[in-house]
């Protein structure tokens, strides 16, 4: 009859709906208990389903939600985990996400090594009753991965700035060596004691700008306020240019200043302003170490706007356009043997000054480099 046949089919259409039903709970769960991140479901405290991957992290049940074992978690997380269970069982906010380290479970003898993970707690309900559904992800390896990239990164800059300190110091510590071997000759001869008092000096000063710049450097990322005071800044333009004077004659290298004497004064560190000099002066020497012809070298001074002007201009090759604003970064370097540190060193000194320091092309072709900073205004009165 027609209403038996009806009642079969709705009995054949039922049981196809429960087996696609059943299909797709078996696909569902397979998908959850293969998957890369551990899932589990919490209620009353008690973890009552998680997967393969919840299981490897946490060990098998019957446990406690690893959120309320507050034992197993590592000592410096343990508040910030509490805090976490507190907000999401009173309903405050969800889903919250936590990334915390803790022990895997074991004897209290032995303690496995620390696993870190990233957590995500979400309010379901589950069978009718309220739970906690739980993802987890392992970042044990990555966390380990990004100390180790870490520990690298130091000891890479630590190994940039002792080569930096050895490159700021070759210039002094060459000046320091010609006057020994000078002053020997000087004492063999038993003569010219106004000639070694000179050199003394000269030494002394040399051993000076070693302190300084090792002090600086090694203060680079906490640099010390500079000693404002006020000066001429051609005097320790004029120091700089004496003590780099010898190595640049043994380089091959001619200097020539054209220094304004109407300057007004700044307030400046003047041991400062000498090592920034000297910077400029042997990363241009350093530039023309191996061009054939004129090595050229050309400091001047001069007053803009209130504003003072010292250009350091080389015969060297140049800075081509497209690194220019790189040259000022620390570590970086156009040369296979260069520091970096040089010109950044350079940069922080000018702009602990208030002032700018700025690149372009010299009128031989090489490079130029412009410092600029405040003058102090005369007084109307």
């Amino acid at each position: 009859t027609k209403k038996s046949i009806g009642s079969f089919l709705d009995i054949t259409n039922l049981k196809r709906t429960r087996e696609a039903l059943y299909r797709n709970e078996q696909r569902l769960r397979n998908m959850i208990e293969h998957s890369l991140t551990g899932i589990s479901i919490v209620q009353d405290d008690q973890v009552i389903f998680q997967n393969i991957e919840q299981e490897r992290l946490f060990g098998p049940l019957p446990r406690k939600s690893i959120l309320a074992d507050l034992e197993i978690i590592h000592p410096e997380d343990v508040e910030k985990v509490k805090e976490f269970y507190q907000g999401i069982t009173s309903g405050k906010f969800q889903p919250l996400d936590l990334d915390f380290r803790f022990y895997p479970s074991g004897p209290e003898s032995y303690r496995p090594d620390m696993k870190w993970v990233y957590c995500r707690v979400s309010c379901i309900e589950y069978q009718g009753k309220e739970a906690m559904l739980t993802n987890t992800m392992d970042l044990t390896q990555a966390k380990e991965l990004e100390r180790l990239l870490m520990i690298q990164d130091k000891m890479s800059s630590l190994g940039r700035v002792a080569a930096g300190i050895a490159h700021e110091i070759r210039n002094p510590l060459s000046g320091i060596n010609v006057y020994l071997n000078t002053l020997e000759k000087i004492y063999k001869r038993g003569q010219h004691i106004e000639k070694s008092e000179e050199i003394i000096r000269q030494m002394q000063s040399a051993s000076g700008r070693i302190e300084s710049v090792i002090r600086r450097v090694m203060d680079f990322s906490r640099p010390g306020e500079p000693k404002f005071v006020s000066i001429d800044i051609n005097t320790p333009i004029r120091e700089a240019i004496e003590l780099s004077s010898v190595s640049l004659r043994k380089r091959g290298v001619k200097i020539e200043a054209s220094l304004a004497e109407d300057l007004p004064s700044c307030r400046a560190d003047s041991q400062l302003t000498e090592q920034l000099v000297l910077n400029l002066i042997t990363n241009a020497a350093e530039a023309m170490k191996k061009i054939d012809g004129d090595k050229k070298i050309e400091i001047s001074s001069s007053i803009e706007n209130n504003h003072i002007i010292v250009s350091i201009s080389d015969s060297g090759p140049g800075v081509p356009s497209n690194i220019r604003d790189k040259i000022f970064d620390p570590f970086f370097s156009t040369k296979n043997d260069g520091t970096g540190i040089g010109l950044s060193i350079a940069q922080r000194i000018v702009t602990d000054h208030g002032g700018s320091l700025t690149i372009s092309q010299s009128k031989w072709g090489g490079a130029e480099f412009t410092i600029k900073i405040p003058g102090i205004k005369e007084s109307t009165h």
